[in-house]
Order: structure tokens, then C-alpha cells, then sequence
């Protein structure tokens, strides 16, 4: 790492403040009330944890956010405005959203060209991959580029329950490794990187449908989960995909709990190698690495038990899954895999230490036969 691109990494990290008649931005940029009746923030780096991330493919990425709140004919709107930029690769990032939201409804209408992850609801760009990336030279995440638009309105209720739809077209392109920093790869030598998914290149027009409910709220009672979600598009690949998520936890006596978790998702037509089913790492399948499985289809199951303690929560584990065999990703396991394990979880089940065991082939692909995972509070959606 250059000179260079540590000050601005440490200029991130540590804020300046700077006179009140030097804020390039004005000293009434918040809630411009002296300038404008239009309300506005604006957010960069370490102000917002979302807007400074660390991954294989741009290191250290740098955002900075503006909103302004307008009147318009459809009453009040929010208008966000994302840009950044990764230290390692150097490509610009830019997302704007127009969004109407009421009591009742959320729409919005955005236009980016972006970096993403091809399991969104594994979270991650959020903070615990970043510190695990950068620290461990770890990164669960597999990433892609897309550029477009989407149209999307979501229904949330007060049962905990929400309507998701969304329309898109994209344009979908590989994204590379670009950096091989770590703090542990400062002490051990020949620290290699999990190699980043070949996603297929083209255009995608299509849309998602997507269904969470969720019942109870009181610890001492059952309580569950269930997400449904139908993704479909045209374009270089015509595809079809539907799965199926549900969660159930249930205390047994006192301190003490049985957590389950399946899911199971199939599909129809070419899907590209972004929108195939992934399994491996915390959040479906403990005890191997991210992509330690992927096909077309698949079918996952965990259990655990857990026991508070004063200092956390201790646990035993099984995760097991399955998905067959694609030609096109090179992998020589196509069985089902099964692991068990221990964990520790502190701070409210925010950090959890999972030291796993794997029961099936102790391939390349999986990562041998011991994995150790760190990692923030990983939930199903």
C-alpha cells in the first residue's frame, strides 16, 4: 500500500473538522434552512458504516451520500445520491434514487452502476466481512458488476410481515480481483485470496417478487419465519428461479433453545453463473468456504442448540446442504455436505466465533476439513 493511499485510508478513519467558514459545503449544509426550504444531508466515509467497506475486488471503497427532500406533485420525495470509489480497482460507483414513501408503500426509482454481491441478503458490503476481509484476508462475498435501472415497490405491515416487487433491466459484467492486502497477510507469507465468480456477461430485463412474514417477539415463546422470492428475466439468458427460506426458534427451558432453518430453491431455463444457487460459508453452510457448492438447485437444513450464559451464548451446531453438480464451474464434489460444530455468541448474538468441522470431502473446494468463522449476526432475512 502506497503512501498516498494511506492518507487518504487515515483521512477517512480519522475525521478533520474543519473551521465553520472553510466547510466547502456551507455551515448550513444539514439542514439548509437559512439557504433553502428544501431539507438535505449529506454523509461520507466513517459517518455512516455503509459508506466505507473493505473487499478483494475494490480494498478500501470510500462513499460519500446527499439527500434532499423535495415537494412534488406526488407530495414529498426523497432524492439520494451515492457515489464511490475503490482504492484498489479505481472504478467509480454511482447509484441515484427517487423514492415516495408512505404509511402504506415505498416506491422507488433508481439508476446505478455499481459493484454487487450475487447473494444480497448475506450482507456483504456490511461491516463484519469488511473488518474480516481486511484483517483475516477473508471475504465471503462473490461480486459482479451491473449497470441499469429498476422500479421497485415494497408493502410493509405492522404483523412483520412485507411485499417486495421489483422490475429491472441490467447489464451484467465480471468483476476481478484487484487487491491482495491484509493485516494477516502481513505476518503469514503466500496469503492467497479466494478467487472471485466468472459472472456471464449481458443484458437482463426481467423482475422479483418477494414475501416475508415473521411471527412473535417475545424470547420466552416460539417464534419464526418464513421468505419467499420469484426471479425471472429475458435477455442474453432466459431464466426462472423460486425459493423458499424458513426459520423457527424454540425454547426448551430456561436459557436454553433449539434454532431451525431450511430452504430449498429450484429453477427453470440457462440461469448465468451469478443467478445460480451458492452454498458454503456462515450464512448457509458453516464448516466450508463460500461456493463450496452451486448449481441449479438446492436444499440446505441447520440446527442448533443454544445456552445463555452471562458472557454469551454457547452453542452446538449441524448445517447440511446440497446442490448438484454444474459442468460450467469446475468443481469435482457434487454430493451433499455436512458439518457440525461449536460457537460462541456475545454482545446480544452480534459477534458470533464458529469453530466447524467438515464431514464430507475435505477437497480444495471446501477448504479442508476444520473452518473457523468470525462473523457479525448472520440471519436468514
Amino acid at each position: 500500500m502506497g503512501a498516498a493511499t494511506l492518507k487518504v485510508v487515515l483521512c477517512c478513519m480519522f475525521p478533520i473538522s474543519l473551521p465553520a467558514d472553510t466547510l466547502p459545503c456551507g455551515a448550513n449544509w444539514e439542514s439548509g434552512e437559512e439557504v433553502s426550504d428544501i431539507p438535505r444531508t449529506f454523509r461520507w466515509g466513517v459517518q455512516r458504516p455503509n459508506l466505507l467497506r473493505y473487499n478483494r475486488v475494490e480494498g478500501f471503497s470510500i462513499g460519500v451520500r446527499a439527500q434532499f427532500r423535495p415537494q412534488s406533485a406526488l407530495g414529498p420525495i426523497s432524492v439520494t445520491s451515492t457515489a464511490r470509489l475503490g482504492l484498489a480497482d479505481l472504478k467509480p460507483i454511482l447509484r441515484l434514487d427517487f423514492t415516495r414513501e408512505t404509511i402504506q408503500e415505498r416506491i422507488t426509482f433508481s439508476g446505478f452502476h455499481e459493484l454487487t454481491a450475487i447473494d444480497e441478503r448475506a450482507g456483504h458490503f456490511n461491516l463484519g466481512n469488511s473488518i474480516s476481509a481486511l484483517v483475516a484476508g477473508r471475504d465471503d462475498g462473490d461480486y459482479y458488476r451491473r449497470s441499469g435501472a429498476s422500479l421497485e415497490w415494497v408493502h410493509p405491515t405492522m404483523e412483520q410481515s412485507s411485499l417486495r416487487i421489483r422490475a429491472f433491466g441490467e447489464y451484467h459484467r465480471p468483476a476481478t480481483i484487484e487487491t491482495d492486502f491484509s493485516i494477516w497477510g502481513l505476518i503469514k507469507d503466500n496469503l492467497e485470496w479466494r478467487p472471485n465468480i466468472g459472472a456471464d456477461e449481458g443484458w437482463f430485463l426481467g423482475g422479483s417478487l418477494e414475501i416475508s412474514s415473521k411471527w412473535g417477539t417475545d424470547p420466552l415463546f416460539p417464534r419464526g419465519g418464513l421468505l419467499v422470492s420469484v426471479e425471472g428475466a429475458a435477455g442474453t439468458a432466459e431464466y426462472a428461479r423460486a425459493d423458499l427460506l424458513g426459520s423457527l426458534d424454540i425454547p426448551i427451558f430456561a436459557d436454553t433453545r433449539i434454532s431451525l432453518e431450511a430452504g430449498i430453491g429450484t429453477s427453470l431455463g440457462a440461469l448465468p453463473r451469478q443467478r445460480l444457487w451458492y452454498l458454503g460459508g456462515p450464512s448457509t453452510l458453516r464448516g466450508v468456504t463460500p461456493r463450496a457448492l452451486g448449481g441449479n438447485k438446492f436444499f440446505r437444513v441447520r440446527g442448533e442448540v443454544a445456552r445463555s450464559f452471562s458472557f454469551g451464548d454457547v452453542s452446538l451446531f449441524s448445517d447440511g446442504g446440497w446442490a448438484p453438480y454444474s459442468g460450467t464451474l469446475g468443481w469435482d464434489t457434487d454430493g451433499p455436505l455436512f458439518s457440525i460444530g461449536s460457537g460462541l455468541a456475545v454482545l446480544d448474538r452480534l459477534i458470533h466465533l464458529d469453530a466447524s468441522w467438515n464431514l464430507g470431502d475435505p477437497g480444495v473446494f471446501t477448504g479442508g476439513r476444520f473452518r473457523f468463522h468470525t462473523y457479525l449476526d448472520t440471519v436468514p432475512f
